[in-house]
């Protein structure tokens, strides 16, 4: 039996406000799955607590474990659309599961939450990326590119040794971008918690709604799916940082785009110089 079809069995034995609740939860199961319970009871009118007696009614262990069964049934709903492949190649089959997951991801992701994690990066006077052991690479891939973009983009090193220094520098300010699809990553737990503390705009990348650092998160998206490798998962994140990125030059168009020409001539200048110098030594 679906959410919503549980929900209208139990919804004559609910009270008044968790009826507001129920109704929220089948019109806007995105907000649930993007938003906590205290912003859903305030869209829905009702109080955080009648959100979480809503959860009890349904028996559910709390707010988290109703977002997890709204996610798992959205992802169900598209299965009977799957795009059919055209060939019969392996090369093609396994590019058309790539579109269907991030078909799948699109129900996981809130707008609204993506717009001002977009805002944050664009006013943010700086920018952290940390990720450790598979998602160290994309980390990297992101810094790179947000470096094209915009100044003072920084990755985070757990094994650096100024990355103390460049957690205390950390202010209101600053945005830090955190992916976390390591249930055992403590340190990342410890770097976030301290960045919250200094009012960090905190947006966190994970593979569940009850990652460690959740209640860390100024913004959290759950975006690596149960049941998935490692390979299925990097073409999500990457078409899900695209999106981000492409929100956050949104915001002044033209700004990016004067900086990205300003660096790559930079750039050009530099290995020009560099192929100079060869020569002369040469």
């Amino acid at each position: 039996m679906s959410i919503n079809e549980e929900i209208k069995r139990r919804f004559i034995r609910l009270s008044k406000g968790q009826r507001k609740v129920a109704q929220f939860v089948m019109n806007n199961p995105t907000a649930v799955i993007g938003n906590g319970a205290a912003e859903v009871g305030r869209q829905a009118n009702v109080s955080e607590s009648t959100v979480i007696r809503f959860c009890y009614a349904m028996d559910f262990s709390g707010y988290v474990e109703l977002q997890d069964e709204i996610r798992s049934y959205l992802m169900t709903q598209d299965d009977g659309a799957s795009l059919q492949p055209s060939y019969t190649s392996s090369f093609s089959k396994i590019m058309q599961r790539d579109i269907q997951n991030i078909q799948d991801t699109i129900h996981l992701i809130n707008d609204n939450m993506l717009q001002k994690s977009a805002k944050w990066l664009h006013e943010a006077d700086n920018v952290y990326i940390l990720g450790t052991r598979q998602a160290a690479s994309i980390a990297n891939w992101l810094s790179y590119t947000m470096k094209t973009l915009r100044q003072n983009v920084k990755q985070l090193r757990l094994d650096s040794d100024d990355i103390v220094q460049q957690v205390n520098s950390m202010g209101g300010h600053t945005t830090l971008i955190v992916f976390s699809c390591d249930k055992h990553s403590i340190d990342i737990k410890t770097i976030v918690e301290i960045a919250k503390k200094k009012k960090v705009k905190i947006i966190a990348i994970t593979d569940s709604a009850l990652s460690p650092i959740r209640d860390y998160a100024s913004a959290l998206f759950a975006l690596c799916m149960k049941n998935q490798s490692s390979l299925d998962v990097i073409p999500v994140l990457f078409s899900f940082l695209h999106a981000l990125i492409e929100e956050m030059i949104s915001q002044d168009k033209a700004q990016y785009v004067k900086y990205q020409q300003s660096y790559e001539q930079v750039e050009h200048n530099l290995l020009f110089l560099d192929a100079v110098r060869e020569k002369q030594v040469f």
